[in-house]
């Protein structure tokens, strides 16, 4: 898989059913890996889940994923006056 921006719970679910899949696991099997409840991952994968940061981390983290953050770039000034 790439890097890729993801910017809504949806694009994450859609990247975290895709490599779940890539792994020939079942929502079951991350569940029981992340100490979650298969629900969580079914939610989470239909980008749906309203839980804590914490468990999804653990399912990322159960699945080999990292999350990664990085700071959103805003226009300078110049480029805003030259519009």
């Amino acid at each position: 898989m790439n890097m890729e921006l993801l910017d809504d719970m949806a694009s994450l679910g859609a990247k975290v059913r895709e490599a779940r899949k890539l792994r020939g696991l079942l929502q079951a099997d991350v569940a029981e890996l992340a100490s979650v409840r298969r629900q969580v991952v079914g939610e989470l994968e239909r980008g749906v889940y309203k839980g804590s940061l914490r468990q999804t981390l653990d399912i990322l983290r159960a699945m080999g994923l990292r999350l990664s953050i990085e700071p959103a770039r805003f226009p300078t000034l110049d480029e805003l006056s030259d519009e």
